[in-house]
């Protein structure tokens, strides 16, 4: 999400833990993707109720207070979550610019047709570049 210029907050706020992963768009439109959880698929959808717009809202201001990746940009939200997650940053991007050379689609395989390695190409493409090296 971050590759795409969505800034990302993570909440570790066990309360929070059955909030699909949405974005907000504009005032009358929430896009849920979640791939947790599911029967071998992901799912995305898209919302319009008051309701569950007003639920996403709360949640999204609860993680914005509480994020544990908070930082001024994305290498230093990416770093954070690295940290957070315990992984070794360098290692990461070792890896990720050694996937980005050969692409994934000869280790991945999808098991849709609407699905592709695009994405996974891309974020390990974003993090394997050196300007994310540094927060």
């Amino acid at each position: 999400m971050e590759a795409m210029g969505i800034q990302v907050k993570v909440c570790d706020d066990p309360a929070y833990s059955d909030v699909e992963g949405f974005v907000l768009s504009g005032h009358d439109k929430a896009i849920v993707a979640n791939w947790v959880r599911g029967d071998g698929i992901w799912h995305v959808d898209t919302a319009r109720r008051p309701s569950v717009l007003s639920d996403f809202r709360e949640a999204s201001g609860h993680a914005s207070a509480h994020s544990v990746i908070e930082a001024e940009t994305a290498a230093g939200r990416l770093q954070a979550l690295a940290r957070y997650l315990d992984l070794d940053w360098a290692w990461i991007q070792d890896r990720c610019r050694s996937l980005a050379r050969v692409g994934t689609a000869g280790l991945l395989r999808p098991r849709s047709r609407h699905i592709s390695t695009a994405g996974v190409d891309t974020a390990c493409s974003y993090l394997g570049q050196s300007q994310v090296a540094h927060a």
